[in-house]
């Protein structure tokens, strides 16, 4: 079965809204074995949502609208769906008294224009919004739902467990294994790797990601086994560059080894400036290990926080690897990592240009320096840092 989602609202489409409800949608379609066929985001416009549903029908089974539900003006999704099923828009008397009743008890007035969340077209099923106001409505074929993300969670899997059983649907799970690597190129990586694509049936690509590189294979959960010694071939080719497997990330893998071996971790960071010690603290449970993230960004901080020897910066500059190497000496924990570079896009020099990084990777007695030219805009510069300070200290801990 294949469905076509519609993101409806202009928003959408100017950068005043970021959409992360169709990846969410993706996920609990994939445990029903629905293939999303195509994506479409339209503007708040009758006829640009008909032009859309119109493309969704002739190749879909199933269309799945997000947007547009609520009380004012622009939100027209309802009336476009009845509009191309020349269906009436009709209010529902019980539905309107649920709906009152949820501005009663949450102290809010009810006004004339909020009759319009309950409006539907004429034989539409509708799914209670329990996060919410507007209920989802679902038919021939299509299902509205309203475009504040807590709403869809609450409402996509009631229809999603309606729907398959309304359509007794015979359910082969879409079976999706992701493959994390950092440190080769795409190109590279493909040209490992893609000769060991030849099965059928089995769905291949490479996403490029903020956290490294994902080999995606999708099949249907029918054929896991053949999908897992193909994950086994990819292995034996490219090694140490993949660190995780599906929603694996460094920080956490990081945080699970040290908790593990019972051991502690704190950062000192310079050009980065708390990048590296908030990647840690986003992880659940990490106080258990994360003891602390030193922002040291003049040499005074430096020399004063981390004992950082005057000299040293006389002699070498603060971006060296003699100023990494004392500054993750400076720290107490059990492993660290420092981090000093130039972010740019001022301070660069012939000898030090913009974009040279110096990691200090610290695991008991083992030191690792590191040293990177990145390349990108200020913030580029040093979410890359960031990034590579993560893999080597990750791959340090996993030679122990």
């Amino acid at each position: 079965m294949k469905a076509m989602l519609i993101l409806i609202g202009t928003e959408l489409l100017n950068g005043g809204m970021i959409d992360t409800n169709s990846l969410y949608m993706a996920e609990e379609l994939n445990k029903y074995g629905i293939e999303i066929y195509s994506k479409m985001t339209v503007k708040d416009d009758i006829e640009d949502i008909i032009k859309a549903i119109e493309f969704g029908r002739k190749n879909c089974d199933l269309i799945i609208t997000s947007g547009g539900l609520g009380p004012t003006i622009d939100d027209i999704t309802k009336d476009a769906v009845a509009k191309y099923l020349n269906k009436k828009i009709v209010v529902d008397e019980e539905e309107l008294l649920e709906l009152k009743e949820k501005f009663r008890e949450r102290n809010l007035k009810f006004i004339s224009n909020n009759i319009k969340e309950v409006e539907k077209p004429e034989g539409a099923v509708t799914f209670k919004n329990g996060a919410g106001m507007a209920p989802a409505v679902y038919i021939d074929g299509i299902v509205c739902f309203p475009g504040v993300p807590i709403e869809l969670y609450d409402m996509f899997p009631k229809f999603l467990k309606w729907y398959s059983e309304e359509k007794k649907l015979k359910s082969d799970e879409i079976f999706i294994k992701d493959l994390i690597t950092y440190g080769i190129a795409e190109s590279h990586l493909d040209s490992l790797i893609s000769d060991i694509f030849t099965e059928k049936g089995i769905e291949y690509e490479f996403l490029v990601k903020d956290f490294g590189i994902i080999v995606r294979l999708q099949s249907k959960l029918s054929n896991k086994n053949i999908v897992e010694k193909i994950v086994e071939k990819i292995y034996n080719r490219v090694g140490d560059n993949i660190f995780g497997e599906d929603s694996d990330r460094l920080e956490t893998l990081i945080i699970k080894r040290l908790k593990e071996e019972k051991k502690t971790l704190s950062v000192a960071e310079s050009c980065t400036g708390g990048l590296l010690a908030d990647s840690f603290v986003n992880v659940s449970g990490a106080s258990e290990v994360f003891m602390e993230g030193i922002v040291t960004y003049s040499n005074d901080a430096k020399i004063k926080r981390l004992g950082v020897k005057k000299e040293t910066l006389e002699n070498y500059g603060a971006v060296s690897e003699e100023t990494a190497r004392e500054m993750v000496l400076g720290l107490t924990t059990d492993t660290g990592i420092s981090v000093t570079g130039i972010a740019g896009p001022l301070g660069g020099t012939e000898e030090k240009p913009v974009g040279l990084v110096y990691m200090g990777i610290r695991n008991g007695k083992e030191i690792q320096i590191e040293k990177k030219i990145f390349k990108g805009s200020r913030r580029k510069i040093r979410e890359r840092a960031v990034l590579h300070s993560l893999f080597c200290l990750n791959k340090m801990l996993k030679r122990k």
